[in-house]
């Protein structure tokens, strides 16, 4: 099992929110309906940021999704782990393809709603899949689970998108309408962000590959080096002999 690793900004309290909840659910309550519940937050998120071209109200319906989301999406590892029914494999296959579907909802409904442009909504979906795949790759090959990125997991985001929707709804339409040149500032801005970003995770994944080359290097020497110390340490195959040769006068003698 992989070692979970999160330093987000609000990690440290959310691990003892959950962890406070976890023992307070009913009996009947497990960790698929917590995924399931994850997922459907996701869905009312989607639907919420669609029904605001008609009326700003339904933005409410985005925040209550995104809490949904976050309740059962962060609750239903720390349900397994509080009762002792994890499943290593199938827990972590079902929780990350519903954080992707859940996430792909969230971000391409925040694209659609007055409050964003579906350009920049892609470009952050894009970094959002790239990030996760790496997620995945360090898993399999240096059994790290990390669950942030520079103080941002997947909490802070959900509370950014939120924040953002009450940001743009209340500034009005010129958030997303004002342009420069051909494009809208939104646009240009998401986009230099997501460049900047993009040259980071390239940087990371260097330092990672350096990282790892140094140790396979270390490890191979290191294996190279043990058969010749064992060699040395081996008794010199002499003792036969010497046992032969003390009793071959004993024959002759007969």
């Amino acid at each position: 099992m992989a070692n979970r690793l999160n330093t987000s900004l609000l990690a440290t309290g959310e691990r003892h929110v959950l962890q406070a909840l976890a023992p307070r659910l009913p009996a009947w309550t497990t960790p698929d309906h917590l995924t399931a519940v994850g997922l459907a937050g996701a869905v009312a998120t989607a639907a919420g940021f669609a029904l605001t071209h008609w009326s700003a109200w339904f933005l409410w319906a985005v925040v209550a999704g995104l809490f949904l989301n976050w309740f059962g999406d962060s609750l239903d590892g720390t349900l397994a782990r509080h009762r002792g029914i994890e499943r290593p494999r199938y827990g972590f296959l079902l929780d990350h393809s519903s954080d992707l579907i859940a996430q792909s909802l969230i971000v391409v409904g925040l694209g659609i709603s007055p409050y964003f442009t579906l350009p920049s909504a892609l470009f952050v979906l894009s970094l959002y899949l790239l990030m996760s795949s790496y997620t995945y790759l360090r898993v399999a090959t240096a059994g790290v689970h990390r669950l942030s990125y520079g103080g941002m997991g997947a909490t802070e985001f959900r509370i950014l998108v939120a924040a953002w929707s009450l940001f743009a709804c209340w500034l009005g339409p010129q958030v997303v309408e004002a342009r420069l040149w051909r494009f809208t500032v939104l646009d240009v801005t998401i986009g230099t962000a997501s460049a900047i970003a993009f040259a980071l995770f390239v940087w990371m994944v260097r330092q990672d590959l350096s990282r790892m080359d140094r140790d396979e290097e270390q490890e191979t020497a290191t294996v190279h080096r043990l058969p010749t110390r064992r060699v040395l340490a081996e008794p010199a195959p002499a003792e036969p002999a010497q046992e032969l040769d003390r009793e071959l006068p004993s024959v002759s003698a007969g």
